[in-house]
């Protein structure tokens, strides 16, 4: 349970109002992808399947990467306490400064009272709390480990995240993992208490900016997420809170978007879009490549526009033809006009197309900034047999 940070403001309307978030993708091996042979995925991605409350809610009964929105306990001066034991006094101890004056979110670049943790520091500690709330899986370790984590990120490295299970003395049994899951869960500022207690550390040099999705107007309640990813050299032991999350499953990115074409998991437009992503990567190592190219370019918040054709539900990115055409409201433009019309006089595409039967497309066609890797183009109707495998 969360106590929020507070909305970010991001104009002079009430309408721009903004709730910070985080989730982070999970990329791990296991014992039959680790010796895969060359050419096929040897990792998989943890989806967390959120409990189905009410018909038609968004979200309700989706397959997402755990995460959910920021906790004033994410940002507690009592971090710094923790911390200091490894030589982190200071915000900029931390080591992010380099990144001011990149573009960056709009909730990593929100002014906070002094004192509290610096914004790139807490929303890390915010995925991994929410990690450990939903899934059981615990993201930190000891300094030897934790300061090892921080060496691999100052030297551009993407290292395994440090998953404590497998660390931790038979003080941090399964059982006691759990009841500290459920305190956590109904208390986040019991996380850092945690913590404290066992003398871990959050392992947020382990994890790394992926992209930042902005909601628009139309949604009754806006979100700025930002999308993190971590890599792990085996699976993680998963254990749902059984409150929001009702089960869960590792599936490559190929699986996943196979499942979504079949209809048989909910996969919403932000995890649909990172598993398209990652389509072409077959390998950790490339994902790994990937995420340490980006990882100190910055980037600006993804602000998705959504918008009616004639006979198909549309969701605008940066760089979209349409993009400019329609604007942030909480009305929901038309364009007079099919899709097929409507793709035909539009040179640059950057966009989901969600259809009246219930088929998705997505396209994108140009150069993504910040050194992104665009997705890859998809059309569920194309992937509902095997031959996409």
């Amino acid at each position: 349970m969360s106590d929020s940070i507070g909305p970010i403001n991001t104009g002079a309307e009430s309408s721009t109002i903004l709730q910070p978030a985080a989730t982070l993708v999970i990329v791990a091996r296991d014992g039959a992808t680790r010796h895969a042979p060359q050419g096929t995925v040897d990792y998989h991605l943890l989806l967390l399947q959120r409990m189905q409350r009410r018909a038609g809610a968004y979200y309700d009964g989706a397959s997402v990467f755990p995460g959910d929105a920021a906790d004033r306990a994410d940002f507690s001066p009592r971090w710094y306490n923790l911390y200091r034991d490894i030589g982190v006094t200071t915000g900029e101890d931390f080591g992010w400064d380099h990144m001011k004056g990149k573009p960056r979110p709009l909730s990593i670049v929100a002014e906070r009272r002094d004192g509290l943790l610096p914004n790139e520091v807490a929303f890390r500690i915010c995925a991994i709390r929410e990690t450990f709330e939903e899934s059981g899986v615990l993201l930190a370790g000891y300094s030897e480990d934790i300061l090892k984590s921080k060496s691999l990120m100052h030297r551009k490295v993407v290292g395994p995240a440090t998953d404590i299970l497998r660390k931790g003395p038979p003080s941090l049994s399964r059982d006691v993992l759990a009841k500290w899951q459920k305190l956590v869960h109904d208390d986040a500022s019991r996380f850092v208490d945690m913590c404290c207690e066992f003398g871990i550390y959050p392992d947020i040099w382990s994890i790394h900016q992926l992209d930042t999705v902005m909601s628009s107007q139309y949604f009754s309640r806006r979100h700025e997420v930002i999308i993190y990813m971590c890599t792990m050299e085996m699976l993680p032991e998963v254990r749902v809170d059984g409150k929001e999350i009702t089960n869960h499953r590792w599936l490559t990115p190929v699986e996943a978007v196979r499942l979504a074409s079949r209809r048989e998991i909910i996969l919403p437009l932000p995890q649909l879009t990172e598993c398209a992503r990652l389509l072409e990567m077959r390998s950790m190592c490339e994902v790994k490549r990937y995420a340490a190219r980006i990882m100190d370019e910055g980037m600006k918040p993804n602000l998705v526009l959504p918008f009616m054709l004639n006979d198909a539900f549309v969701f605008a990115s940066p760089g979209d033809d349409c993009y400019s055409e329609i604007e942030d409201t909480p009305d929901l433009p038309l364009l007079n006009e099919t899709e097929a019309e409507n793709t035909s006089r539009c040179k640059n595409l950057n966009r989901a197309v969600y259809g009246p039967d219930g088929h998705f497309k997505l396209i994108c066609n140009i150069q993504l900034p910040h050194g992104q890797r665009p997705p890859s183009d998809v059309d569920s109707r194309d992937w509902v047999v095997d031959s996409k495998l």
